[in-house]
């Protein structure tokens, strides 16, 4: 009998261990990938890039075997953004300055209870950064003449 309580206490404290959401990405809260995205942009636009390493997807960095602390995250320089749009594992969203835009979608993983980002990889410029967003469109929008 006390092997049975021993066997049932085991597997009880093992169920109450696993995450209480499922991890398919069709779980994913729109609102909070909205809200997180709005964050990181907040960053992108203060340009403190170092603030960024926290949002990296932890298993994307074990995976590629990683150390984000020897990285930079890129960041462009943006003056403004807007969330376009979040559903299943992504959120869309623009940001831009006096004459460029560019169209960011970033995939997100929850990894116990933490929203983060899927990085594309590394920055074609430089090996030293990490692009943060899993696709990007430059210079979606035409440049105005101010003059006009």
């Amino acid at each position: 009998m006390t092997k049975l309580k021993t066997i049932t206490i085991f597997a009880l404290l093992l169920f109450l261990s696993l995450p209480a959401y499922p991890l398919d990405k069709s779980d994913l809260n729109p609102k909070k990938m909205m809200g997180i995205t709005s964050d990181i942009l907040d960053i992108f636009i203060d340009g403190k890039s170092d603030n960024l390493r926290k949002y990296i997807s932890v298993e994307w960095l074990d995976e590629k075997n990683i150390n984000v602390k020897n990285y930079q995250i890129n960041n462009y320089g943006p003056k403004f953004y807007d969330v376009l749009y979040a559903g299943g594992d992504i959120c869309v969203a623009t940001i831009g300055g006096d004459e460029w835009t560019h169209l960011l979608i970033f995939k997100f993983t929850n990894e116990r209870g933490t929203y983060r980002v899927v990085p594309r990889g590394f920055a074609e410029s430089s090996k030293e950064y990490i692009d943060p967003w899993w696709h990007v469109s430059s210079y979606i929008g035409e440049k105005k003449d101010k003059d006009k």
